[in-house]
């Protein structure tokens, strides 16, 4: 009797410890993904003070509409090109003669496509504005290595892919304003 009792508490022992030590790895990494996740590397490239560039964001938005609107670009995006003497230009291939063509801007979008270029983004680890890609109702804001993009909705409604049009690509998002987007493809 005594070697029985003996038996069923080493047994129960046993099942407590091995239930003890699963209970800590999936807490310990749920809490690592939380951590990790949510609170670190998910924004660490957003854009730096998105209030104070908004308005200079809002115009290289809607320059970027009014290039879409022609039908002539080839590509779903308009490259970003920042010269050596600080200015920043934007191109895209022409969908009929595949040459890149120079954007037209003004004086106001020239500015804020500077400022946006010198202040708005960090500049290690290529987190630098790298390319604009623009749809019909959405354009985004991309960085370099393609872990950030700033999007603008114009419906309004929040965006369902982020740099590409494929719906089945993860991401994350997190509203600023109205129409606007932190993004953050969630790598599977």
């Amino acid at each position: 009797m005594n070697e029985i009792n003996k038996n069923k508490k080493i047994k129960s022992l046993i099942k407590s410890v091995l239930i003890a030590i699963i209970s800590f790895s999936v807490l310990l990494g749920g809490c690592n993904f939380l951590l990790g996740t949510l609170l670190w590397s998910t924004w660490e490239y957003k854009v730096r003070d998105f209030d104070t560039y908004k308005s200079d964001f809002q115009t290289i938005a809607d320059l970027a509409y009014r290039e879409f609107s022609k039908g002539q670009m080839k590509d779903d995006y308009i490259n970003v090109h920042e010269n050596p003497d600080g200015t920043v230009n934007l191109k895209y291939e022409n969908v009929n003669t595949e040459d890149f063509v120079e954007v037209t801007m003004s004086p106001k979008e020239k500015k804020s496509l500077e400022k946006i270029e010198a202040k708005a983004f960090h500049h290690g680890d290529m987190e630098y504005l790298y390319l604009i890609r623009v749809y019909e109702n959405q354009v985004e804001f991309e960085i370099a290595n393609g872990r950030y993009s700033l999007v603008h909705r114009r419906d309004g409604h929040k965006p369902k892919y982020v740099n590409t049009p494929d719906t089945k690509r993860h991401f994350k998002l997190k509203k600023i304003s109205a129409h606007w987007y932190h993004a953050w493809p969630v790598e599977d």
